[in-house]
């Protein structure tokens, strides 16, 4: 199964700030944030996504299977955009109530040093419990570096 390089994996549990895309059968893109990925030993990915909020992506994604995400770092500006065609939508489960937790709050420190006001943010995305998420796992099939720059968009070889 493929996987990530270690040091794109690592980059997932800094504080990155994710959207998760994909479409409808019909061609129709969908776009949602997600608030924490991280990746199962076996090489796939997981990343959480509001499941109210999100439902229209959710649902491309299950009729689909297919996902995109976009991994950006704020304080290094360090992008990794990565894509499935396996995606399936599950349940949070109480066991990822600890990643999710150390994802959301790195995520939170990140935008605290660009002086982003930690109960305003709360304010606006209200109490977030692993019960409001779903689950969305995935195997890496293509992956770019999209960090801005001259290398923006080099192909990240994926480990087999």
């Amino acid at each position: 199964m493929a996987r990530l390089p270690e040091i794109w994996i690592a980059h997932l549990g800094k504080g990155v700030s994710l959207r998760v895309g994909s479409s409808t059968p019909e061609g129709q893109p969908e776009l949602h944030f997600g608030h924490a990925a991280w990746a199962l030993p076996d090489g796939r990915l997981e990343v959480l996504v509001r499941t109210l909020q999100g439902a229209d992506l959710l649902a491309a994604i299950r009729a689909t299977r297919r996902i995109a995400v976009s991994a950006g770092l704020p304080s290094t500006c360090q992008v990794l955009h990565v894509k499935g065609v396996d995606a399936e939508v599950l349940p949070a489960t109480p066991e990822q109530a600890e990643p999710f937790a150390q994802g959301f709050e790195a995520w939170l420190r990140q935008i605290e040093a660009f002086g982003a006001d930690r109960r305003q943010v709360m304010a606006v995305l209200g109490d977030l419990t692993i019960a409001q998420l779903s689950c969305v796992r995935f195997t890496p099939l293509a992956a770019w570096d999209q960090t801005p720059g001259p290398g923006a968009g080099q192909t990240i070889d994926l480990i087999t």
